[in-house]
């Protein structure tokens, strides 16, 4: 099959384009009242999971962060971090982990064209930015199947991004949606009872579904990027980091970027969990290089090959 017989096949299957969210607009109610004895089942998995690990979540890449954080369902998660500090290529990396444990994962990101999002993780599943069209044919079979992208470019009203979690929940059966980002959901900057009223309603989408939802909020300009943003960084309304259940934060290093030879001890970037409501609570920082000819970010010593990553 040819790159482009390969890359029209994924088109037709995977992106969506005009769609009717009609039937997706408003959230059906769902209160009720039960007894508590109808939880018992609920309860033990959960204890039972708490050792073990829920078979349901998904781990990060990073084997720093196992048995302390990982995406579970029915949560919400901030993704937060300075400009250009690299927050849509760390999820693109986990999301690739995710379709690799037979995860289904749906991109909303007016920020980027469907193609620059394929490109970046075409970069990170060939581990080469000079990937082959064995690598393309390869990456577009990996793909089918596991990951829808909106295609539109352009801010959305905040309830047509709601109503397109919604389709893809009952639609598509994703275990996970990306909102790229909060900025580009068709709120002023001021607008913190919108966004407020917004972050509720995806996190609702979160609540009523078996998956997880990834937003992306960046964090306020600031005169020093040296250390990594922290959770009041957030730009925006002071309840988005509120309400999630998890805020991450990801930071470069971009003093040992600007002098690598002077700082080569350092790490190159880190990923912090600065909330983390369900699990543990557990709360720190897994500390990463950086490899620009993969893309990728690994712990150091532990610099990826490409067969990790490969799968013909």
């Amino acid at each position: 099959m040819s790159v482009i017989n390969s890359f029209e096949k994924f088109a037709r299957t995977n992106l969506i384009r005009d769609i009717d969210l009609t039937a997706y607009m408003s959230e059906e109610a769902g209160h009720r009242v039960k007894p508590a004895s109808d939880y018992r089942e609920d309860l033990v998995r959960r204890i039972l999971n708490r050792d073990a690990g829920d078979p349901t979540s998904t781990a990060t890449p990073f084997k720093g962060l196992h048995g302390k954080f990982e995406f579970r369902r029915n949560e919400l998660t901030i993704w937060s971090g300075y400009k250009g500090h690299g927050k849509s290529l760390m999820i693109s990396q986990v999301f690739m982990a995710a379709i690799r444990k037979g995860k289904r994962v749906f991109i909303l990101s007016p920020e980027f064209r469907p193609e620059s999002v394929l490109e970046r993780m075409l970069y990170q599943f060939s581990a080469t930015t000079r990937p082959t069209s064995e690598h393309v044919n390869a990456f577009m079979e990996f793909l089918l199947e596991h990951m829808w992208l909106y295609d539109a470019q352009a801010s959305l009203k905040p309830n047509d991004v709601v109503a397109l979690c919604r389709y893809a929940a009952a639609e598509l059966r994703v275990d996970h949606i990306l909102i790229d980002s909060l900025m580009k959901c068709g709120m002023g900057p001021d607008d913190y009872a919108g966004q407020k009223a917004f972050v509720d309603a995806v996190q609702s989408v979160a609540h009523a579904n078996p998956l997880h939802v990834h937003l992306v909020a960046h964090a306020r300009k600031a005169n020093d990027d040296s250390k990594p943003a922290r959770l009041h960084d957030i730009k925006g309304a002071s309840e988005i980091a509120d309400m999630a259940e998890n805020v991450l934060s990801v930071w470069r290093n971009k003093e040992k970027e600007k002098a690598p030879e002077r700082r080569h001890d350092e790490p190159d970037a880190s990923l912090t969990i600065e909330a983390q409501r369900n699990g543990d609570g557990w709360i720190g920082t897994v500390d990463l290089m950086h490899d620009p000819e993969t893309m990728l970010f690994f712990e150091p010593g532990h610099q990826p090959e490409a067969s990790e990553y490969v799968r013909f």
